[in-house]
């Protein structure tokens, strides 16, 4: 299982040189790699946001790819630092949570501890982990070198604790995960835990309606929707969510049901 493919996705954004450095020691290692730059401007040290957003995005990538995510405000210290083969794919990261959604996605079939070694940088630093231990593991991943030459095994990753989704007296109590660069804000409730048949959103004192597009309103007006990766969203036709309801991630958010609609 081989594709050659890394994608990489980290809080590091476009100033500083962190993201070409990660490229170059791939490159370094791997010539024949392909490059795939998910998302860099995940908000500083929000390793919910880098797990929501890496699990949202590895079912469109072909099987063997390799999936970086550096979302680590714990480097240097006591967590461990992972590699792990799913059954489609493989997933490079910290052990703090941020690979976990989409481990639940893909079963994991092994999980090691990354160390320093033969197969990191010959000088690992306290606090650039992409770049000695998770940006090498990455390329070897990807040019064909087992899972299990890397470390030793993990039976236990950590699992990131988000507040579920709750079923109560006719409507779904879910909350903002994600706002994304147009402001529409994502919650976690993904079209799976529902049957049609959704009557309406609040968030705060505003009724929102649940529409099928952004477009079956008129420009300006507010609409909930399933988004392109199936969870709720709401948005602005032409505008920002975030900035009309003045919320963000985390923030409450009823999902009324319509009558005899009881599933979750």
């Amino acid at each position: 299982m081989r594709s050659d493919i890394v994608t990489m996705l980290t809080d590091f954004g476009g100033r500083d040189p962190y993201v070409g450095i990660l490229k170059g020691v791939i490159l370094s290692l791997h010539p024949q790699a392909q490059l795939v730059d998910l998302a860099h401007q995940v908000e500083a040290q929000d390793i919910r946001q880098g797990a929501f957003l890496l699990a949202t995005a590895v079912d469109w990538f072909p099987q063997g790819t390799v999936h970086l995510a550096v979302v680590d405000p714990g480097v240097g210290g006591q967590r461990r630092a992972l590699a792990v083969q799913g059954e489609r794919h493989f997933y490079v990261g910290p052990d703090n949570g941020v690979l976990s959604l989409a481990m639940r996605r893909d079963r994991p079939v092994a999980v090691v501890e990354l160390r320093p070694g033969p197969w990191s940088l010959e000088r690992v630093s306290r606090t650039f982990h992409g770049r000695d231990l998770f940006a090498p593991a990455a390329a070897h991943l990807a040019r064909g070198v087992a899972l299990e030459n890397l470390g030793t095994p993990v039976s236990d990753p950590v699992e990131l604790n988000l507040e579920p989704n709750r079923l109560e007296d006719g409507r779904v109590l879910t909350h903002v995960v994600h706002c994304d660069v147009f402001g529409n804000l994502v919650t976690l409730l993904h079209r799976s835990e529902v049957e049609v048949g959704l009557q309406s959103v609040r968030v705060g004192g505003t009724e929102i309606p649940v529409r099928a597009t952004y477009g079956e309103v008129d420009s300006g007006q507010l609409l909930a929707c399933w988004g392109s990766a199936d969870y709720l969203e709401i948005a602005v036709n032409r505008g920002s969510a975030a900035q009309r309801l003045g919320v963000a991630a985390d923030a409450p958010v009823e999902v009324l049901l319509a009558e005899g609609q009881n599933r979750l």
